[in-house]
């Protein structure tokens, strides 16, 4: 007999055999048999199943899960995206920010939506979009995995944020903002490959290498290299202490939280599970679902990218292997030719001209 409101174990097991049945139906296909339509189907494969309280509740247990994690999507844009949580926003925007923006005492979040520049095209949409008290635009992105042309889209965002703002009647564009564009990547940005340092600020710059503007910042935030030098950082720094809260917040012992500074505190106790209500929990744990599904969707196509170009690289290996022998096999025969027309006393000059052979090539058969 089972207690009331536990989940049943047919209900548990149903459920993640539904979730496994899809995961492998959407596997199946490689990238030649699924071409252009097969990779667009790739990106869409986001689980929508309705999930009860119970298996909400399972899941949480079986996993472990005590606190929202920061990066997700749900985590990113209820903790840093909200009114509720504006004072938290302000301060990691100051610590992270501050130093070019100026001190940043109130923000107002605005629509992170934008409409395209032209009729039919497709809208621009933020993470998080907010507007400070001397009216500089403040863009926050959160990107998990890499994107291809994730600088673009910035350059994108960033049009669109200063188009938006400009009034109609300013003709010397006097009410242009700035724009200050802050991005945690969990992986590596190509850009800065090979270099050690995890945090960047992208200004715009001269030819001496010296600050023309500060009107457009792009900051950079790698969090795998974060991560591999935290047993060095200095935690007191509200720059790096933000950084770790953000990745390591479930890690962190509460005797250790009760020494910060409240804002860290407040940061903390939103982060907790129990304080969200039963849809925002399911929320939650369907988002977690849909980023596992999606994750595994991409490790599937990297390996079955890497097996399709490994098949390639054998079939063109073998295939030059032939060519060179066939090759090399000719090039036996016409060595053996002139050695025979050699032989019967056929002036060099004549078989080289005869055979092909270079000058190289007789000096090697002794001629």
């Amino acid at each position: 007999m089972r207690t009331k409101g536990a989940a049943s174990p047919h209900s548990r097991r149903t459920y993640y055999q539904t979730l496994k049945t899809k995961k492998m139906a959407k596997t199946t296909r490689t990238k030649r048999q699924t071409g252009r339509k097969g990779n667009k189907k790739a990106k869409q494969r986001h689980l929508s199943i309705d999930l009860t309280p119970q298996e909400v509740d399972t899941i949480l247990s079986e996993r472990g899960i005590r606190f929202i994690d920061p990066l997700s999507d749900f985590g990113f844009k209820r903790l840093l995206g909200t009114e509720r949580n504006k004072d938290i926003t302000i301060h990691l925007l100051n610590s992270l920010v501050g130093e070019d923006v100026g001190v940043i005492s109130d923000i107002t979040f605005i629509s992170s939506e934008h409409v395209g520049f032209l009729p039919g095209r497709h809208k621009v949409r933020l993470d998080i979009h907010c507007l400070t008290q001397d009216k500089d635009h403040v863009i926050i992105e959160m990107q998990r995995e890499a994107q291809q042309h994730f600088i673009r889209r910035l350059r994108v965002y960033n049009s669109h944020a200063t188009a938006s703002s400009v009034s109609r009647s300013d003709r010397e564009y006097k009410t242009a903002p700035r724009i200050f564009s802050l991005c945690f990547m969990e992986k590596d940005m190509p850009e800065f490959k090979g270099r050690e340092r995890y945090f960047w600020k992208v200004y715009l710059k001269d030819d001496d290498n010296e600050i023309f503007s500060k009107e457009n910042i792009w900051y950079f935030v790698e969090f795998s290299k974060f991560a591999a030098q935290f047993e060095t950082l200095d935690l007191t720094d509200p720059k790096d202490l933000w950084l770790h809260m953000l990745t390591h917040v479930a890690e962190v012992e509460e005797e250790t939280v009760a020494t910060m500074e409240p804002v860290f505190q407040s940061f903390y106790e939103e982060c907790r599970i129990s304080n969200l209500n039963e849809m925002e929990k399911k929320e939650y744990v369907t988002s977690v679902l849909e980023y596992d599904d999606v994750k595994e969707s991409l490790q599937c196509e990297r390996a079955e990218g890497h097996a399709e170009g490994f098949a390639e690289g054998i079939e063109q290996g073998i295939a030059e292997g032939i060519e060179q022998g066939i090759e090399q096999g000719r090039d036996g025969e016409r060595r053996q030719l002139a050695r025979n027309m050699l032989a019967e006393g056929i002036a060099p000059a004549l078989v080289a001209k005869i055979t092909g052979l270079t000058e190289d090539e007789m000096v090697e058969l002794g001629q």
